[in-house]
């Protein structure tokens, strides 16, 4: 840990106490870094399960009637460090894949808050990077499932996000049905049926069922 702009702690005390909190899925720790006075670079982390976790930096003070109170924070963020296995972070983008130990389940998708969404795949899948990109099952299957679960989140206000991941997302979509935008103020019927017509865009753009057809004809072949 290094501060990169002193000039943002100038007006707490030394004595309060740095703090990072880092939280995924149903797990989350906190790291002590001491005090803005004595700061330490290192702290060790004790939850191995951690696979992107989102973090945030918390500067709590630890004296007097404010003792324990939250003087400061960061927003979150996500730290994407490389796979043990010899695999780093596949990030595509407005989406990213992670490995990680997810059993009995082949990928799960989470949707942050401040942040694109990772798409996890179990680790005992080998060569994941790989496999999200190019296998016909997954592209063609897969990916308009997850493409849908982001959109149903990103509909459910009735006014275009703050977030700039959202506002990627959206603009994506817009290369898929220019002059299309979503329908915000109407009802679930209205958003679900803009929501299958940006995934008959996709599909038919990268061609996924004429994918998935190929890549049978292909097994029977051989």
């Amino acid at each position: 840990m290094t501060i990169a702009n002193p000039q943002a702690f100038k007006k707490l005390p030394d004595t309060a106490r740095v703090k990072l909190r880092l939280f995924e899925n149903k797990f989350s720790e906190t790291l002590e870094f001491g005090t803005l006075g004595s700061m330490q670079t290192t702290a060790e982390m004790t939850n191995r399960a951690f696979s992107a976790p989102s973090c945030q930096l918390r500067v709590v003070a630890t004296e007097g009637d404010h003792k324990g109170l939250l003087l400061g924070s960061t927003d979150t963020w996500t730290m994407r460090a490389n796979d043990d296995e010899g695999g780093s972070t596949a990030n595509e983008g407005i989406l990213m894949f992670q490995p990680h130990e997810i059993a009995p389940r082949s990928w799960k998708l989470e949707i942050r808050d401040d942040d694109y969404p990772i798409v996890y795949i179990d680790k005992k899948i080998p060569d994941s990077r790989t496999w999200v990109r190019n296998d016909p099952t997954f592209i063609s299957c897969v990916l308009p499932a997850i493409i849908r679960e982001v959109f149903e989140d990103i509909l459910v206000t009735t006014a275009p996000p703050d977030q700039s991941w959202a506002k990627d997302w959206l603009g994506w979509a817009g290369t898929l049905m220019p002059g299309k935008a979503p329908p915000w103020t109407d009802g679930r019927q209205q958003k679900q049926d803009w929501i299958s017509d940006l995934l008959d865009g996709f599909c038919l753009r990268h061609g996924t069922l004429d994918m998935l057809v190929g890549s049978f004809q292909q097994e029977v072949g051989t």
